[in-house]
């Protein structure tokens, strides 16, 4: 009987060994793609800087706009492209993603409530201090927000499903 799926058998090696030699020579690849990958964002950076050094001479708005936005989103961009590369080689399966990305997201809304009760705080003195009506309803307004912050980051993974 004739194989009437050659691409899925070259000769005597096996689709498995065939993956393993492609994922091979893809991971001999891997520092080129590194090095390029930096190369690329550090040349943009540089490009945002000297930009930025030629817009502040000639008074160019619309230059100086764009090289700031390039230094502050080359650097960004660097940091979740890691940080993407990272949760791909870690994950191990969709649910345990899921579920980590759950957790992470209430640890942030956690910390994120603290914070804005503290910040309440400070409008709340400065509404002592100055008097001025607008810092004392900021800050109501920041307590208010961080308790409906608390209940909605510890009932949604249950909700969800996830815890």
């Amino acid at each position: 009987m004739k194989n009437t799926m050659p691409f899925l058998n070259h000769g005597s090696t096996s689709f498995n060994e065939q993956i393993e030699q492609w994922s091979s020579s893809i991971n001999g690849f891997a520092p080129t793609i590194s090095f390029l990958f930096n190369a690329i964002f550090t040349i943009m950076f540089l490009f945002g800087a000297v930009r930025l050094g030629y817009s502040m001479v000639t008074k160019t708005g619309q230059a100086m706009k764009f090289s700031t936005g390039l230094l502050i989103w080359v650097p960004i961009t660097v940091f979740f492209i890691r940080i993407f590369i990272l949760f791909i080689f870690t994950l191990r399966d969709a649910a345990s993603f899921a579920e980590d990305l759950i957790s992470l997201l209430q640890y942030i809304g956690y910390y994120f409530s603290v914070g804005m009760i503290l910040t309440g705080l400070v409008f709340f003195l400065f509404h002592k201090l100055i008097n001025h009506p607008e810092f004392g309803r900021w800050g109501k307004r920041l307590w208010g927000l961080s308790g409906i912050l608390v209940i909605l980051v510890t009932i949604m993974p249950q909700v969800l499903g996830a815890a």
